[in-house]
């Protein structure tokens, strides 16, 4: 399971390897924040932040 706290609100996002976790955080940004990141964007983000759940 690999998780990304969001850097807006501090929410943790999570998904079961980081695709799963491109789509989730990009719906989750959309959804909650009305930003439209595109895909490298987040995928950028996730490598930078991203982390196993048993990691925290």
């Amino acid at each position: 399971m690999r998780t990304i706290e969001c850097d807006i609100c501090g929410e943790p996002v999570t998904g079961a390897d980081d695709e799963e976790l491109v789509g989730r955080l990009k719906d989750h940004l959309t959804e909650e924040h009305d930003e439209s990141p595109d895909d490298d964007e987040v995928r950028q983000t996730i490598d930078r932040e991203a982390y196993d759940a048993g990691d925290s």
